[in-house]
């Protein structure tokens, strides 16, 4: 059985993705509203429960809500007389230490996740990080869990799994900065702005794909096959490269984590 406390929008998808196929799980769903634990246990062939109790006969347990909530999320737990003492508790609260999450839940056995937003399509990158008394086969459950949403990659430490973080966690908004950058230049000269989206969208489609497929190419090696020298391509590449976009880049990750860093602390102090 598996609980699933909060049932935004990420926990949706990642639910949903996972049961698509493995429907053999039955889930117990909460949310304070109950609204939204009741839309998906629907969707899921899952239980809607209205209180925190109900989450108890559940032996892996998904913590879904804001990071800001979990204080609430404590008192509500005692309030029902709900231990995670024995619960393998998989978290995907963001800046939230695995050290917080054992000490205000109880458990000894809690996993992190950071997913992204392309979980939502079955392309996602989920980052798992796991405390020491985490057990084999619920590791690999994790891994099997969150694979049906995309890629899963396991890290070694806290510190690792933050500032990884900052790019498969953040790397979305990045990439539809930097298309909108091509879009805006695009319909700067004149061009339908639809069109001018539906041409990067596909350059990137195309390019991302192109990237996957040609693994054994480093990325040098993949810059160099378009370009040549005198041509257009280069020309660009050039004045990204003279304008520094890898330490534009660098410094933008590292503002990322400092401020996951003060979060973390915020966050440990509720």
């Amino acid at each position: 059985m598996i609980g699933v406390i909060g049932c935004g929008n990420m926990a949706q998808a990642i639910v949903k993705g996972f049961y698509k196929k493995n429907k053999e799980y039955n889930f117990l769903t909460y949310t304070p509203n109950f609204i939204q634990a009741e839309k998906l246990a629907k969707e899921i062939n899952g239980q809607a429960v209205k209180d925190l109790q109900g989450i108890q006969p559940a032996s892996t347990v998904i913590i879904a809500c804001k990071p800001q909530q979990l204080g609430t999320l404590v008192e509500d737990l005692a309030k029902n007389g709900v231990s995670f003492a024995n619960k393998h508790v998989i978290s995907i609260l963001a800046a939230t230490p695995l050290s917080t999450l054992i000490e205000k839940l109880g458990s000894k056995k809690v996993t992190r996740i950071m997913p992204n937003t392309p979980a939502f399509l079955g392309e996602g990158i989920s980052l798992i990080l796991h405390s020491e008394d985490v057990e084999e086969d619920q590791k690999k459950f994790v891994s099997m869990f969150f694979e049906a949403c995309g890629k899963t990659f396991t890290l070694d430490s806290e510190e690792q799994f933050d500032k990884v973080t900052t790019v498969s966690g953040s790397g979305p908004a990045y990439v539809y900065l930097f298309a909108k950058t091509m879009r805006d230049k695009l319909t700067d000269w004149g061009l339908d702005e639809k069109i001018a989206r539906e041409i990067v969208v596909q350059l990137f489609i195309g390019s991302s794909n192109l990237m996957d497929e040609e693994k054994e190419l480093s990325l040098d090696e993949l810059i160099a096959k378009v370009t040549s020298k005198g041509g257009v391509t280069i020309e660009a590449v050039r004045s990204f490269e003279n304008d520094n976009l890898g330490e534009i880049t660098s410094k933008a990750l590292d503002s990322a984590y400092s401020r996951s860093s003060e979060i973390v602390k915020e966050i440990s102090n509720l």
